[in-house]
């Protein structure tokens, strides 16, 4: 049986929706800015991916208040949330990648990645490939902001990091589950502002971290791999 999306989603839940997406997308401006002066090159990708997650975020959170509010669905606000997270996150994945090796790598497989995956979906006529993607590219962005963290020896910041690897792959799957409970959205949703903090916090301390361009950033003999 079909859902009304008017009724599954209570109004106070869809205005706390914009908290984990502010938080996401202060970390990931703050991390490309950081990003952008350690390694100039990278600047404008990183930027670009930063601001297209969050147009992204803030286009599910709208349609969410849109239909709990006045009940008005925008099919495209939602729709939108997994191509932009696929290609924000796969931007500024190759900007990390670039600066944890010091210097400018291929955009070349990130961004035939999300291409790959928009072709499939738009065949399939379903987002569900460009989610995989979606996930796959956030995951790699918690992974080398840990491990960027890890080589300028903030514990902390790796562990944050480390957690919102987690989140990133527990919380998409039970979000997705239909006929929950309004507790069981709030604990998600709460449990996803939470996830959000760490990534956050680790980019701020990650910020502060990050060697300026005119200082060395990897150790000689440093790879990604």
């Amino acid at each position: 049986m079909a859902i009304d999306p008017c009724t599954e989603y209570g109004l106070a839940l869809a205005v706390e929706d914009f908290v984990p997406v502010v938080l996401a997308g202060t970390g990931l401006i703050v991390l490309a800015n950081a990003l952008g002066k350690s390694l100039p090159a990278v600047r404008a990708g990183a930027l670009f991916g930063g601001i297209v997650v969050m147009l992204g975020g803030l286009g599910k959170a709208v349609w969410k208040l849109l239909v709990a509010g006045p009940c008005v669905e925008i099919p495209i606000l939602e729709q939108m949330l997994f191509p932009c997270l696929a290609v924000g996150f796969s931007a500024l994945a190759w900007a990390l990648a670039s600066v944890y090796v010091g210097k400018v790598v291929s955009w070349l497989p990130f961004a035939l990645v999300p291409f790959v995956g928009a072709c499939i979906s738009g065949a399939a006529r379903n987002l569900t490939p460009m989610l995989a993607i979606a996930a796959l590219a956030a995951v790699a962005v918690g992974a080398i902001a840990s491990m960027l963290a890890a080589r300028h020896g903030d514990q902390v910041s790796r562990v944050l990091f480390i957690v919102y690897i987690v989140g990133t792959l527990v919380l998409p799957p039970l979000a997705a589950r239909p006929h929950q409970t309004e507790a069981v959205q709030w604990a998600e949703q709460l449990t996803n502002t939470g996830v959000q903090l760490c990534f956050l916090i680790g980019a701020l301390r990650l910020r502060g971290r990050l060697p300026r361009a005119d200082r060395p950033s990897v150790p000689e003999g440093a790879s990604i791999s």
